[in-house]
């Protein structure tokens, strides 16, 4: 019987190697592994600031069954900003031109469906640690509002097109608090970065 070999495939979702990843030592689960798949990494000798290509989690499906102890994540989406991030001395810098280098990119992407994102190891950065007080953000976001009339603009595009928005006091202040500079900076950014 002639058995057709198919040796190529139309990739459903592609992303550009970086020239290396940035890793804080804080996320030791995810160093560990790569040390024991024998990733070359170094670590910083001083504290320096890089600008990086930085991710954003702004949505995500949760598997409602586990999977080999996980709750896998999928159909991610994410948003890239260019940042100037403060490293501290003993991150990882970790260059892309090795032999792991596809390991490296199939684990390190958030958007992959195999990376450490999906498995989980970095599930604490979905949780968001610092919020609000109504009655001591009205003030501050009025203040906000009138120096960023962007962001005013922006609100009120959302008032228009949601109703219900549009009635929710709260759901407004939120609005504006992740807009703001008082919103937490690594609530659902991505905390590996990446080099170009």
């Amino acid at each position: 019987m002639s058995v057709p070999y198919y040796d190529y495939f139309v990739p459903t979702l592609t992303v550009k190697k970086p020239k290396a990843y940035l890793i804080p030592q804080a996320w030791w689960p995810v160093i560990e592994r790569l040390k024991a798949n024998h990733v070359v990494m170094k670590q910083l000798d001083q504290d320096t600031t890089v600008s990086v290509e930085a991710y954003r989690i702004e949505s995500y499906q949760t598997s409602p069954r586990p999977y080999e102890g996980h709750y896998p994540h999928s159909d991610v989406k994410v948003s890239t900003h260019t940042q100037s991030i403060h490293f501290r001395k003993g991150d990882y810098y970790v260059e892309c031109n090795q032999d792991k280098n596809r390991y490296l990119v199939e684990t390190l992407e958030p958007t992959s469906p195999e990376g450490f994102f999906a498995w989980n190891f970095f599930d604490s950065i979905l949780q968001q640690k610092e919020g609000f007080s109504d009655y001591v953000f009205e003030d501050l976001a009025a203040e906000f509002l009138k120096s960023h009339p962007e962001v005013r603009q922006k609100l009120e595009e959302k008032r228009t097109q949601d109703p219900a928005f549009a009635k929710n006091g709260r759901a407004q202040l939120e609005f504006v608090h992740k807009l703001s500079p008082y919103y937490e900076p690594e609530h659902m950014r991505y905390p590996v970065f990446r080099v170009l």
